[in-house]
This record gives structure tokens, C-alpha cells and sequence, in this order.
């Protein structure tokens, strides 16, 4: 395909104006291949496709020949003095011609450790024969030494010719040298680069042996941000195993504080570990500066103590839409008591708590923040659930779409039906049961837990224990018509239990989907069912692998988690 030039405007074939076309390739810039396939077609694919290839290269390579590639790429944009500077050090430098395109300007992304892993990949093919049997015979030479001098000269070309780097990815681990993290904020025009700054990766974790120079330079990095980028959109920070006796962690609860603070915009914040309740509370009082912005907030780990601070907070923040919560830890074997005062209104619309580690009473923590949003609420996915919270949920939650529950009952209590007999806006429901035992005690159980799902209800995913004749009699009396079945427990699925979900499909006409454990290839020759499969197949139009059954169904953008309702979008 070859472009045309009318009164200096490109227009491609077609009449595909070449604004269209560059959005086209936009959607591509997440699929390296593809791009550098579009490279090779003509002088216009290529001007359109290089600055997406190199908007974020370090993404896709970290490692190995092409990570060294990219560095390479990159050293032949150097000045001579600075390459000379690489000679000195006895780097042997292959001979190339100038780049065609000045590709540290298009750099809109930046991996800390992926940056590192590339030059240290490159270094292991650029050192001359003699330097290396000098290091060998001499120890003369520091390989970390050169792998921080190029990192120095390459930051300093990146930044400095960056048009704005909007995501920044910093990881730093115990075995690491903390001096990456320290250049971040020394490279040439880093307060322009970051400038432009919307999301903030902050992965930490351990000491050094030097731990009050980490403090430092963690608070020094937070700080340099705050007076630089104040249009970052989503933060996420973490970082673990810390000294208890480091004094300087008050310094750094105060930076990421006022980094919160210096924001015009932010959108999202993850914080994984807060290290002490005072680290949490500084942190907590800066939220509400960002209450017209700040619509998801997911935290891990927090303690009694730390919860029933961010519940005095949550009322402020009046435009969070989803909040989330990946474990709670008890101070004591006391339950949480926290009474919320009348009339107030959280504005949340999607609720979230997944478990990981041990288990806690969830109802005390989770009892107030439902009762607060009440009406709001619209999908709710929660772990360690009672019959009692199944009650709570039902009273205060009518307008729920989604819901996802995963029981501490060997049976399917009766709460459950209730609740979902009176949820008339339920599109989306999910269940899990992790006992060997069969989830109904009777038929009659059985019966009315069918009967009682809403006819609104288009997506079922389940982690029971059943076989073909439950699911057989299940489908028949259940009232709604549903588009998505996901099966999450592997061991359940056999040729008699395929053959069920066959004829629903032929009897009912509306599913369109049906989801299976993806760590099983069920249709792999010489499988029992693999016959019944490719049956399934002729008539099901989707079969696909499950949705990780503990992933809520919004986030933020920083994980970027798809929404639940693709599942249930109707196949063209």
C-alpha cells in the first residue's frame, strides 16, 4: 500500500485519512510483532509505527539478545564524547551508521529493572577480549561499574530527549544497588521528563545493608516528584520488609503523603504494606485532598487499628467508585466494633475483598462500609462469607448487578437463596464452596436455590462440588436464561456433565459461552472427553478458559483488569 501526497497532507488508499490510520496502529502498541511488521511496508507505516515501537521498549525486554539490541540502538543515538567516555572504560563499541529516527524522544515509558536487565545483557557482548582477561587476572574492574556508567549515560539521553515520560516503573530488590533509584532523580531534565508523569510503579523491597541511605533516597524520590509531576493519574507503592528500628519511616509516610497531596488528578492509589499505624494515618489524612478525583483505592493487609482509620476517611472521599481490600489482620482476637454515624453515605459502587493468608472474622470489617453504601452498591465480590453476612447483604444491597461469594459453609445456606430471590437486578453471580461435600442437603434445598435466581441473571460461575444429575436438575428448574457458565472447579468436569450443559444449550438457545478451568486442555487427543468437546464446540459458540475466580469485576487501571461484562456480551 502506498501513500499519496495531495496539497502536503497524506492520504492513504481507500480514502483513510492518515489522523484515522495512526489511531488504528495506537490500538497496536501493545503488540510489538505486529508493529514491526508494519515497519517493513512502506516510508509511511513506518514513520506512523516507530514511535509506538519505541514508546515503551523496555516493557516487552528486559533480558537477553533483543533487550540488548534496544541498548544498542540507543548508544548509537550518543554524541561521540560519550562514546568515547564507553571506550575508555574499555567497552568494545561496533562501528554503525547514524539512526535514521532520534528514538530516545518517542520514550514515553520507563522499567527501572527492565533499563538495568537490557544494559547488563548488552554489556555481556560488549566487553573487550583484553579488558575481560584484565578483570580476570587484575580484578581491576568493576562490572557493576560500567553497568552504572552506561546506565548514567543512557538515563541521561533518555530523559533529556524524552518528550515526557508518563509511566514510570521503578523496582528495587535487597540484592539490588539502590543507585538506580538515586539517578532517577539526577538525570539530565528528569524535572521536565517527569513533568508529564500520570502513573507511578514503586515496587520495594528490603534494605540494603545501608538501610537509613534507602530511607533517604525513597523519601528523596517521593519528594522530587512532588515538586515535579503533579498530573500522575494512578500510584502504586510498595514496600516490605523494613526495619522496625529505622527512625527515618516517618519521613517517608510524610513523602508519599505530600506526593498524594501535589496531585491535581489521581484516579487510583494501591498501597500493599503500611509499616506502622502512624505510616498508615499519614497517609489516610491526605486522601481527602483528593476527593474529586479519586474514584479507586485498593489496599493490602491492613490491621484493626489501620481499618478503623480509613473508615473515619472513606466519607470524605466522595467520588471513589471501587474500593478493595486484599486481607485484613486482626490485632486481637476481639472483634472490630466501629459504630458509623447516622446518615453517612459512602458513594461506592463496587466492593471488594479477597483472602489470601488467614482467615478473620471479614463480617465486623466489612459490615460497616456495606450498611454505609447501602443502595449504591453494585457489585460486590467477597471471601469468608457467613449466612450472616449473606442476611446483611440482602437487607442493604438491593441494586447489586455482580455478585461473587465465596462461603465458610459446606452447604449453600439458605440466606443465599433469599438473597438472590430479591435481587432483581443481578446479572452476574458467582459462588464458591471449597469442600469435597455436595453443597445441598436435600432436594428440596436444591430446589429452591434454582427457583430463586432472577430471570435478569445472564452470567452462573461456580466452585461446587456437584456432578451431571445436581447441574441436570438445577438447569431445568432454574427460571433465568443464562448466556455465560463458568465452571471453576476442575475435577467436576466430565463427558456426562459436557453432555448437560449440550443439551441446555440446544433447549435454551441463549448461551453463548462456557468457561472451564484454562489449566486444562480438554480437548487434547486421546482425552476422554475430547469428543464430547469438539461436539460442545459445534454448538456453544465460545469456550474459553475461566476468569480467575478471585479477580474483581472493576479495577483500576493500573492492573488493567478488563470488565466482567465482556463475559456476557452476546457473540456477533
Amino acid at each position: 500500500m502506498n501513500s499519496l501526497n495531495t496539497q502536503n497532507k497524506v492520504i492513504l488508499p481507500g480514502k483513510l485519512s492518515i489522523e484515522c490510520f495512526e489511531q488504528v496502529l495506537i490500538n497496536l502498541k501493545d503488540d510489538p510483532g505486529t508493529l514491526f511488521s508494519c515497519l517493513l511496508v512502506n516510508r509511511c507505516w513506518c514513520r506512523l509505527s516507530v514511535p509506538l515501537l519505541w514508546s515503551h521498549p523496555f516493557e516487552y525486554h528486559g533480558f537477553g539478545e533483543l533487550a540488548a539490541n534496544i541498548v544498542q540502538v540507543y548508544i548509537s543515538c550518543l554524541p561521540v564524547d560519550e562514546l568515547q567516555i564507553l571506550i575508555d572504560e574499555g567497552l568494545d563499541l561496533p562501528k554503525c551508521q547514524p539512526p535514521l529516527f532520534d528514538y530516545p524522544k518517542y520514550l514515553q515509558s520507563f522499567e527501572s529493572a527492565h533499563f538495568t536487565g537490557a544494559i547488563m545483557s548488552w554489556l555481556s557482548t560488549r566487553v573487550n577480549t583484553k579488558t575481560l582477561a584484565s578483570v580476570l587476572e587484575d580484578r581491576d574492574m568493576d562490572i557493576s561499574t560500567n553497568t552504572y556508567i552506561v546506565q548514567t549515560i543512557l538515563g541521561n539521553l533518555l530523559f533529556c530527549r524524552s518528550k515526557g515520560i508518563k509511566d514510570l516503573d521503578i523496582v528495587h530488590f535487597d540484592e539490588d544497588d539502590d543507585s538506580l533509584i538515586m539517578d532517577i532523580t539526577t538525570f539530565d531534565d528528569a524535572n521536565r521528563t517527569l513533568s508529564k508523569l500520570e502513573k507511578l510503579q514503586f515496587d520495594y523491597s528490603g534494605w540494603s545493608e545501608q538501610g537509613d541511605k534507602s530511607s533517604e533516597i525513597i523519601s528523596s524520590l517521593f519528594d522530587f516528584m512532588t515538586q515535579s509531576s503533579h498530573n500522575i493519574q494512578h500510584i502504586y507503592i510498595n514496600i516490605t520488609n523494613i526495619s522496625e528500628q529505622d527512625l527515618e519511616l516517618p519521613q517517608i509516610a510524610d513523602s508519599i503523603s505530600n506526593l498524594i497531596k501535589s496531585q491535581n488528578n489521581l484516579r487510583d492509589l494501591v498501597m500493599l504494606e503500611f509499616w506502622s499505624p502512624l505510616a498508615a494515618a499519614t497517609i489516610f489524612d491526605a486522601l481527602p485532598s483528593q476527593s474529586r478525583s479519586l474514584t479507586y483505592l485498593r489496599l493490602h493487609d491492613l490491621s484493626q487499628d489501620q481499618y478503623l482509620s480509613l473508615l473515619q476517611i472513606l466519607p470524605t472521599l466522595t467520588n471513589l467508585e471501587t474500593l478493595q481490600f486484599i486481607n485484613f489482620r486482626p490485632d486481637n482476637d476481639e472483634p472490630l466494633r466501629f459504630r458509623e454515624s447516622p446518615g453517612t453515605i459512602l458513594h461506592l459502587k463496587n466492593l471488594h475483598y479477597q483472602e489470601e493468608k488467614s482467615h478473620v472474622d471479614v463480617s465486623s470489617f466489612i459490615a460497616p462500609i456495606i450498611r454505609m453504601a447501602n443502595l449504591n452498591l453494585r457489585t460486590l465480590s467477597l471471601a469468608s462469607v457467613t449466612p450472616e453476612l449473606v442476611e446483611l447483604i440482602r437487607q442493604y444491597c438491593p441494586n447489586l448487578t455482580h455478585l461473587s461469594l465465596s462461603l465458610t459453609t459446606t452447604e449453600i445456606p439458605v440466606s443465599v437463596s433469599n438473597l438472590l430471590s430479591s435481587s432483581v437486578f443481578l446479572r452476574h453471580f458467582s459462588i464458591y464452596i471449597y469442600s469435597s461435600e455436595f453443597p445441598f442437603l436435600t432436594t428440596e434445598e436444591l430446589l429452591k436455590f434454582a427457583r430463586s435466581f432472577p430471570k435478569s441473571l445472564l452470567y452462573f460461575g461456580f466452585y461446587l462440588a456437584i456432578n451431571s444429575d445436581i447441574l441436570h436438575f438445577f438447569l431445568k428448574e432454574c427460571p433465568a436464561s443464562f448466556q455465560v457458565l463458568s465452571i471453576y472447579r476442575q475435577e467436576t468436569i466430565e463427558e456426562n456433565l459436557l453432555k448437560v450443559i449440550i443439551n441446555y444449550a440446544k433447549e435454551k438457545k441463549s448461551l453463548r459461552k462456557l468457561l472451564l478451568d484454562s489449566d486444562v486442555d480438554y480437548s487434547y487427543e486421546g482425552s476422554v472427553i475430547s469428543s464430547i468437546m469438539q461436539e460442545a464446540r459445534s454448538i456453544i459458540p465460545i469456550i474459553d478458559g475461566t476468569i480467575e475466580h478471585n479477580r474483581p469485576y472493576s479495577g483500576s487501571d493500573m492492573d488493567s483488569v478488563d470488565s466482567w461484562d465482556n463475559d456476557i456480551a452476546l457473540s456477533s
